[in-house]
């Protein structure tokens, strides 16, 4: 369940009761009340003890008309110690002799509550108590692991940062990275705890830390102090270092950071080789790539290099020794690739450049230096370790950047993750710039430019039928265009070559004074009929659009809703600012917005939260799932999700008679698909056959 709590929230519900009526009227009883639930039914001992133990559920209701139940309670307890078991008692006398519970007796039991089985109202309030407690609890959980993890990263921060830190109670070091104690020539972490901070400093320094000691406990924020150390082995340290009041393992103690000439040094070096400062390093490999180019007259290549399987290094090994392997990776990886520019670019990211004659001789430095790097074996926390890495390439043709082609390998690299593919390397063959593929997009330009002009292009209308008895009509809108043997042209050949050419922003307003010409002549005929319109990213994004489509629908005096602007999700996200501007202006001219599409992103409801759009339409591909277990299940669940926010449901792609039942029970508004009617050149379907 979420933290926020609503009444859209479902609760995974065990109602262990003999009776199913009984266990249903109760169900009944808490849906009335704004509680979604999710109910299991059994009167199952055995059953009941091993939901329980497997944590499947959120809040149990145990009858005590179930035999045995109140001995077993205890047992429970122990296998469910957090879940809230609410103990129902039977108002009949010979209920197995568990009537005469008292409240006491059960909270002794290990019940959260004891409530007579007849008390509906009471039942509903203290399901909706421990319906929020559960939902704090889960917070609380998840603030503790964020907490966690922080800590964590800040003990990785700590570690490999360039600056000396420290932290010093009662005078004494208790901890110190790396920095702090090669600065002060310390090998052992534990040689350091046994020295105080006053004994590293000078006498006319330790004078000056005794005075900003005390300007700290005077309320100071932190105290700067100018610093020169002992004499060790000839050699003295001086710099700055901060003091501030700070904690360390819950202790309250100072933090020490101290920055000094050799400190400094030693970052800008390690900056210098690309180490920590990924933009510098960046602009450093870019720079070294580019020289190398520019002096060798042979192919040139990028190498995007990632780590294999680095999340679940992390999971197994914890942040901090996710870290470590990736550095430790890293200065390998930099020592066999000397001879070429590298950088390393995020944790487990890495990229070389190169020169070489041919496709085959720029695989075989790569392969050698992975075979290199599949060698390498250390430990971490006392596990050996054994990494691997993906090599992805890709060739520099005169008009490409370093970047460019580091994204591209970059998803090269994620489509081979995705797939399973590890320690390879993976170079395709060079693509010619001049090409099929070139070509055939001047062809599709031409096409779509000659039909523009010739009014080479088809609307088609599918109905959209609702499951809810609203009586006006629905069509959406579909564009092809012909050929020049008057055949229909998917849009799937030749949208998107538009929309990458911005020649869509010119096809949108042909389809969409059309609809209004044919939408205006159907409506003066008595049809309450209503067209969902099917915008690409190109208007979207213009900002002259908006005020166009304005005068659009004023001129043509229909009401404002009778057309619904549709976005795919995949634009709405990939333009998420544009998309919410755009729906947001729509909304000032009360018009409606729909979200096509929907469900193929990573997290598609966080998107939804912001985009406040009117209708939601699936994707057709989770829908042609639906008749397995597991698809239904994603669709139900998200159709439910949608309701919950006050979104109208489409499904599309509706294929069969066997899945309206399912839609139907998961509350979806409107259905469409072949099964109804294909797309046709007329707004001809009988709704009537539908009421």
């Amino acid at each position: 369940m979420s933290a926020q709590l609503s009444q859209h929230v479902v609760t995974r519900l065990l109602i262990a009761e003999t009776s199913e009526n009984k266990a249903h009227q109760l169900d009944s009883l808490l849906r009335d009340a704004g509680i979604a639930t999710k109910p299991l039914i059994t009167d199952d001992l055995a059953q009941i003890a091993q939901i329980l133990a497997d944590g499947e559920i959120d809040i149990a209701l145990l009858s005590d008309r179930v035999a045995g139940l109140a001995r077993a309670l205890p047992r429970m307890r122990e296998n469910a110690p957090l879940t809230p078991l609410i103990f129902l008692k039977s108002v009949a006398d010979d209920a197995d002799g568990a009537a005469q519970v008292t409240t006491a007796d059960a909270l002794s039991l290990g019940a959260t509550d004891l409530i007579p089985a007849d008390e509906f109202e009471r039942i509903s309030l203290v399901v909706k108590r421990e319906r929020q407690h559960v939902c704090q609890r889960e917070h609380f959980t998840e603030v503790r692991r964020a907490l966690k993890e922080a800590e964590q990263r800040c003990q990785l921060l700590l570690q490999g940062s360039q600056v000396a830190i420290a932290y010093v109670h009662e005078g004494m070091h208790i901890h110190a990275n790396e920095g702090y104690l090669e600065l002060f020539g310390f090998t052992d972490p534990d040689d350091m705890m046994c020295v105080s901070l006053i004994d590293l400093l000078d006498d006319a320094s330790s004078e000056q830390l005794k005075l900003r000691l005390k300007s700290l406990r005077n309320g100071a924020d932190d105290a700067l102090l100018e610093f020169a150390s002992r004499e060790s082995e000839g050699k003295t340290v001086q710099g700055t270092m901060t003091l501030t009041s700070s904690q360390y393992e819950g202790r309250e103690c100072l933090q020490i950071t101290v920055r000094s000439q050799r400190a400094s040094e030693t970052a800008n070096g390690d900056q210098s080789e690309g180490g920590d400062d990924t933009e510098l390093g960046l602009r450093k490999f870019v720079e070294s790539a580019e020289a190398l180019f520019a002096s060798n007259s042979e192919e040139r290549f990028v190498f995007f290099v990632c780590l294999d399987k680095f999340t679940i290094a992390q999971r197994t090994h914890g942040l901090v020794g996710g870290e470590l392997i990736a550095q430790k990776f890293w200065l390998h990886f930099r020592e066999v690739a000397s001879e070429f520019p590298t950088v390393r670019l995020a944790s487990d990211q890495f990229a070389l450049a190169l020169c070489a004659a041919s496709h085959d001789e720029a695989i075989n430095p790569a392969d050698v230096l992975r075979k290199s790097l599949a060698e390498l074996m250390f430990e971490v926390q006392e596990k050996t370790v054994r990494p691997t890495a993906t090599f992805a390439g890709g060739y520099l043709n005169e008009a490409d950047s370093v970047g460019a082609i580091l994204d591209q390998t970059h998803e090269d690299l994620l489509d081979a993750a995705a797939s399973g593919t590890t320690n390879e390397v993976l170079l395709p063959q060079r693509a010619p710039t001049e090409g099929a593929d070139f070509d055939e997009a001047k062809v599709i330009l031409r096409q779509i430019t000659e039909a523009i002009e010739k009014r080479m292009f088809v609307l088609l209308f599918q109905p959209i039928i609702s499951l809810r008895g609203d009586a006006d009509e629905h069509y959406e809108v579909f564009l092809r265009m012909l050929d020049p043997d008057g055949e229909q042209i998917q849009p799937g050949r030749f949208l998107q070559t538009a929309i990458d050419n911005n020649v869509a922003g010119k096809i949108d307003p042909w389809v969409i004074l059309q609809s209004i010409k044919m939408l205006s002549v159907r409506r003066a005929k008595g049809h309450a009929t209503r067209l969902p319109v099917n915008l690409t990213c190109n208007s979207v994004n213009d900002p002259e659009f908006l005020p166009w489509l304005t005068v659009a629908i004023k001129a043509a005096r229909l009401p404002s809703d009778a057309v619904i602007f549709q976005i795919t999700e995949k634009d709405a996200t990939t333009y998420l600012r544009q998309s919410r501007e755009f729906i947001e202006g729509l909304s000032a001219m009360h018009c409606r917005a729909a979200l096509s599409r929907f469900g193929l992103v990573d997290d598609p409801f966080e998107s939804l939260s912001h985009l406040p759009v009117d209708i939601v339409k699936l994707d057709g591909a989770q829908v042609l799932a639906i008749e397995t277990e597991v698809g239904a299940k994603s669709v139900v669940d998200q159709i439910t999700k949608l309701q919950g926010l006050g979104k109208l449901t489409v499904v599309p792609m509706v294929e069969n008679a066997n899945v309206l039942s399912t839609l139907w029970q998961a509350g979806a508004n409107y259905i469409q698909g072949h099964y109804l009617q294909e797309p046709t050149t007329e707004m001809d379907y009988d709704f009537s056959t539908e009421e």
